[in-house]
C-alpha cells in the first residue's frame, strides 16, 4: 500500500497511475502524461520495453534520479555497461513487470554505484499500448542513505491496485 513508501511522492505517483487504470490491468501509455503532475517529474522516469529480444531502454529520467545516479542515462539500454553486475537482476525484474502486467515495489542498495549506504526505493508500473501490450514502464524512485543497511540487498515484490483518489502534491 502507498503508506509503506518512505517518500510520499512515490506513493502519490502510484495513486496517480492506479487511477489511470480504470478497469484494466494497467493504463495506456498515451493516457499517462507526467506533465499532469509536474511536482512528481523529478522522481519519475520512463523505460521503453523493446521485444525480440526483450530489452529495456531509458527514454527519459527525472532530475532527482539523474542527481542520485550521477548520470543521465536517457537513451541508454539497461545492460552491464551501464549497471555492472546488477544489470542482469534489473533486467530480470523489469521482465517480471512486463510479463505479469502489474506494479512492483523495489528497495535495493545501490551496489553498482559503489556506495553501500545509498538505497533506492521505487515503484515500477507497466504502461500499455492500444492492444494491451506492455510498451513502457513508469518508475517513481526515491533515494536515501541507509545507515542501518537492510539485511537483504534487494526487496522486490508485487503490489495491488490503489483505490484511493489521487491528491495533487502540495
Amino acid at each position: 500500500m502507498p503508506n509503506e513508501f518512505r517518500d510520499r511522492r512515490v506513493a502519490e505517483l502510484y495513486r496517480w497511475w492506479s487511477a489511470k487504470c480504470v478497469s484494466r490491468l494497467a493504463p495506456r501509455q498515451d493516457e499517462c502524461d507526467i506533465a499532469e503532475i509536474p511536482a512528481l517529474r523529478p522522481i519519475a522516469h520512463l523505460i521503453d520495453v523493446i521485444e525480440d529480444p526483450l530489452r529495456f531502454r531509458h527514454r527519459w529520467i527525472g532530475s532527482e534520479v539523474v542527481h542520485w545516479m550521477r548520470r543521465d542515462a536517457s537513451g541508454q539500454f539497461i545492460d552491464a555497461a551501464l549497471y555492472g553486475d546488477a544489470a542482469e537482476e534489473i533486467h530480470a525484474s523489469l521482465a517480471i513487470v512486463t510479463r505479469e502486467v502489474r506494479p512492483y515495489r523495489r528497495r535495493a542498495r545501490m551496489v553498482w554505484r559503489d556506495e553501500r549506504g545509498v538505497t533506492i526505493e521505487s515503484i515500477e508500473m507497466p504502461l500499455l499500448d492500444e492492444y494491451g501490450t506492455v510498451t513502457a514502464i513508469l518508475r517513481g524512485a526515491s533515494f536515501f542513505l541507509d545507515r542501518e543497511k537492510a539485511p537483504r540487498r534487494l526487496d522486490f515484490r508485487p503490489l495491488s491496485r490503489v483505490t484511493a483518489p489521487f491528491a495533487a502534491p502540495g
